[in-house]
């Protein structure tokens, strides 16, 4: 039995991704293994998840000196396996060796790191990206962690979501351009934002119904129903491609700009700007943002296959797992 130990960063500053990546990635893990997450003392405990997707539960310890808990795990826990998700450079120069059987990397940053295996689940990420001569590199979208099996509903969400960032101008934005598009009333519109709230947003008048969530703890049940969405280029945007959701995106961040470049050049994305700036009342305008909603579906739809990334993982964990 091994106990696999996740460090996801939690610093406030790195978002949520880096948590909810770990979460996905626990889930490939089966019994008889344990789970463990170190979370920074301050993290908001709403985010945390019982048990994975094969009902093991995740154990989780709170830390304010991550080396000492290391330390104090090793202890307790044997046969060790480490997952580190930051960007986060001291982090990243730690020695998990003296811990851990295995340490993996989960990062699509280019960083000076140390690890067995790295994975990298970056759109078009190419061998010799990452200098590290001493790690086993496991690269590209077929190691992104999907492994539900994806069913479909009626396609009548607008899904808003720009993640952790300010994003009420982002939101605006968008609902402006919405109201522009005249679109049915049969859709509805969802907005997620743990920085803004529906007051922000009173001004804008629009047909459709909105819905507003400060979280959501199984957002499948939206993308299910997602007709196109607005949001950043971060680990959410790999989701809604895996859903084929046509994506309105834009970059928010220095490691999303490689996402954004590389969905954009591939006809997997719109580009927020561009389309938040049409001339939506022109007839000829609005059939061509929808033609290249339904074009952009059809990209996604041929690049994005869940059931090759579920048996990679589930390969890349039985392998891991061996002495």
């Amino acid at each position: 039995m091994n106990t696999y130990i996740f460090i996801p960063d939690t610093n406030n500053k790195a978002g949520l991704g880096h948590f909810f990546r770990c979460l996905k990635y626990s889930d490939f893990i089966i019994k008889p293994h344990k789970i463990i997450f170190l979370i920074k003392k301050n993290f908001d405990k709403k985010f945390l998840k019982k048990n994975n997707y094969n009902k093991i539960e995740i154990k989780y310890i709170f830390y304010e000196n991550l080396k000492q808990t290391l330390i104090a795990s090793k202890d307790k826990n044997k046969n060790i396996i480490t997952f580190l998700d930051s960007y986060n450079l001291k982090l990243q120069n730690l020695n998990f060796k003296i811990i851990s059987k295995k340490h993996i990397n989960i990062l699509d940053f280019k960083m000076n790191f140390k690890s067995d295996y790295t994975i990298d689940h970056t759109f078009k990420r190419k061998i010799g990206y990452h200098k590290n001569k001493n790690s086993r590199f496991l690269l590209g979208i077929k190691y992104f962690p999907i492994l539900n099996k994806l069913s479909f509903l009626k396609r009548e969400i607008i899904l808003i979501n720009f993640g952790s960032v300010k994003d009420k101008l982002l939101i605006n934005q968008s609902l402006t351009f919405l109201r522009k598009l005249n679109l049915n009333e049969v859709y509805k519109i969802v907005i997620i934002s743990n920085n803004s709230s529906e007051k922000d947003f009173a001004n804008i008048k629009i047909k459709n119904r909105i819905f507003f969530y400060k979280f959501v703890s199984n957002i499948s049940k939206f993308y299910r129903r997602t007709f196109f969405s607005f949001g950043a280029c971060g680990i959410s945007l790999y989701e809604k491609c895996f859903y084929n959701i046509p994506s309105i995106s834009k970059s928010l961040a220095k490691n999303q700009y490689f996402n954004f470049k590389n969905f954009n050049a591939n006809g997997c994305i719109l580009e927020f700007d561009r389309v938040t700036k049409l001339n939506i009342k022109r007839i000829e305008e609005k059939q061509k943002f929808f033609n290249n909603v339904f074009k952009t579906e059809a990209c996604i739809k041929k690049k994005f296959n869940y059931k090759k990334n579920k048996k990679n993982l589930n390969t890349l964990f039985k392998k891991i797992n061996e002495n």
